[in-house]
């Protein structure tokens, strides 16, 4: 292996490039810290009266283009969770990833609703932020999922009902060099 060592680089000032530096197809230059791809996705989600948590949402995947780079992953959702005349709503969501086999909650929220006296739902956006170190090999394919439960007997929980009204999930990731 060679090493090269330079203060700058500097794109030539004239052509079709001008003040361009390329990297040719089939290379990649690692640099820790700089972003090497980003993805977005969109979703819907499901239902669940379920006290044990379920995947409600399949949000989206990257595939690595390095190994053991970083993903900063963003997901946005409405969530919603009832309540009953004698039983206040309280439901948990947590991001899990296919790179532990979804078993390790990467971030959890809860949503609550504890409006008034009468049965009646609460709706939310529900926004997932982290930086999630999988520790797996370029071209390894990571998806995340949200999974939810009830925490308490309730009528139910939802990721993303959509009222007719068009709503989706939002899925953002960057994938960062170590």
């Amino acid at each position: 292996m060679s090493t090269l060592h330079v203060e700058n680089l500097k794109g030539l000032s004239s052509g079709g490039n001008a003040n361009k530096i390329i990297v040719p197809s089939g290379q990649t230059l690692t640099a820790p810290g700089h972003v090497i791809q980003g993805v977005t996705d969109t979703f819907l989600g499901s239902s669940t009266s379920s006290t044990s948590f379920v995947a409600m949402a399949t949000c989206g995947s990257i595939t690595t283009k390095v190994a053991n780079s970083k993903l900063l992953v963003t997901a946005s959702a409405q969530c919603q969770v009832g309540r009953s005349t004698s039983q206040d709503g309280r439901a948990n969501y947590t991001l899990r990833s296919s790179a532990d086999n979804y078993t390790a909650n990467l971030h959890t929220q809860v949503v609550t609703n504890y409006r008034d006296a009468s049965s009646g739902w609460n709706q939310t956006v529900v926004p997932f932020h982290l930086i999630h170190s999988p520790s797996v090999s370029a071209g390894t394919t990571v998806t995340y999922k949200i999974y939810g439960r009830v925490a308490a007997a309730n009528p139910g929980t939802y990721v993303i009902d959509r009222w007719g009204e068009g709503a989706i999930g939002q899925l953002t990731i960057l994938e960062i060099a170590q």
